[in-house]
């Protein structure tokens, strides 16, 4: 007889806790449970723990950790974040868009297999109207039902140097799940899908303000609750919107975040621009030693080395002119770190943004949430963790579980 199973429910979200329990075995019995998912690229990712029962029967994942497996101690969402690719080194988890994150699931005992189950976590409530946007921006827009409470609060969400709307749409539609309308916005390609540019590298301020705008003009929306949010260069982004439009912003995120502008980045450079543009003028940066690069491997494993240069080799005077004007935010700040981040420095440079804002009397909140055993890449909570030089994946995936609680509160306090 197959064991009774319990897993999840229909509204299970990609962010909440995995109700997985196994009942009806024979108590101190072992259990094998194998998770199963498929990435955008087609590429199997597995994940696997051995429990045993207790003296009723039951295993309960929530409360029981596993003897052997991909991950240790009680976690709820350990046969979730632990799961690695099949027959290749460690890499990243290619999940580009909102549709449900399927997990096949499957129980065995000394080999034989007992049952199979299919669970899709959803980025998505039901109540969540879906719009992708093409003009005047390229995006899209995830809007809950109308409020009881009144307009709904917004966040615009920016995406990193990965391009299009890779992390911007899964997080757009996860805050959308917590009662927040989000918009989602690609502001460069690296295919040129939908007319957008195909480099990293002059890009409009005026672009993102379009995207503001427009969600501070749709239907239910309070336009005076808006925010930004953004990853990585999303996050030098959103830092210098705040700061450059600081009236249509009230909370500002950002995900290893920048304090100064740096070279735009192009897989073909014909030379050295700043990754943006502001009144049709470039924005002064900090540029990469050596000339403009052309992203070999050997340069993209130095990434950490090249900022870090690029700050320790300008003067005073080009320091100044990059750097981000944060001071002129108007708005309250969560500044997210990992300390073995090998892209930039970035705790100590949101460390330099708030040594600055202190130095200037700034009256709103700042707060710089700093995860020691965590890298770059502070990701989408629950999905398999990409393994970063240096970062045990249980403390990358303990971050981004709190990090994105500590977001949502700080949204929820600052715009809800």
């Amino acid at each position: 007889m197959e064991p009774g199973w319990s897993i999840g429910h229909a509204q299970n979200r990609t962010d909440g806790a995995l109700e997985m329990g196994i009942r009806q075995l024979t108590p101190g019995q072992k259990i094998t449970l194998e998770a199963t998912a498929q990435d955008d690229l087609g590429q199997v990712w597995r994940s696997f723990g051995m429990y045993r029962a207790d003296d009723q029967g039951t295993v309960d994942t929530a409360g029981t950790a596993p003897e052997e497996g991909t991950y240790d101690g009680i976690d709820a969402n350990g046969l979730l974040w632990s799961m690695r690719p099949d027959g290749s080194a460690p890499g990243y988890f290619m999940k580009s868009g909102s549709a449900p994150h399927a997990v096949t699931f499957r129980l065995s005992t000394d080999g034989v297999l007992l049952g199979e189950r299919i669970v899709d976590l959803h980025f998505v409530s039901g109540d969540v109207r879906i719009s992708e946007i093409t003009k005047p921006f390229a995006g899209k827009y995830f809007c809950p039902e109308a409020s009881e409470r009144g307009p709904l609060p917004a966040v615009l969400v920016l995406g990193g140097s990965a391009g299009g709307l890779l992390w911007s749409e899964q997080m757009a539609a996860l805050l959308s799940a917590h009662g927040f309308a989000a918009l989602a916005l690609a502001y460069f390609d690296w295919q040129g899908r939908l007319g957008l540019p195909n480099q990293l590298a002059e890009v409009p301020l005026e672009v993102v303000d379009r995207a503001m705008r427009w969600l501070q003009a749709q239907p239910g929306i309070d336009a005076a609750r808006t925010g930004v949010m953004g990853l990585s260069k999303g996050s030098e982004l959103a830092l210098l919107y705040a700061s450059l439009y600081p009236q249509a912003i009230r909370a500002v995120v950002g995900y290893s975040p920048a304090s100064h502008v740096f070279e735009g980045i192009s897989m073909a450079p014909a030379g050295r621009r700043s990754s943006w543009t502001y009144e049709g003028r470039p924005l002064p940066y900090l540029p990469y030693p050596g000339g403009p690069k052309s992203w070999t491997p050997a340069e993209l494993a130095q990434l950490r080395k090249l900022h870090e240069q690029a700050l320790n080799t300008s003067t005073d005077e080009e320091l100044e002119a990059a750097r981000i004007p944060v001071e002129a935010m108007r708005a309250p700040a969560l500044l997210i770190t990992g300390a073995h981040d090998e892209t930039w420095p970035a705790a100590e440079m949101a460390e330099g943004v708030l040594q600055r804002l202190k130095k200037c009397g700034y009256r709103w909140e700042v707060r710089h949430e700093h995860f020691p055993e965590a890298g770059h890449l502070i990701d989408i909570p629950n999905l398999p963790v990409t393994a970063e030089h240096g970062v045990p994946a249980k403390a990358a995936a303990a971050a981004a579980r709190e990090a994105w609680q500590t977001v949502l509160s700080f949204f929820h306090k600052n715009l809800a």
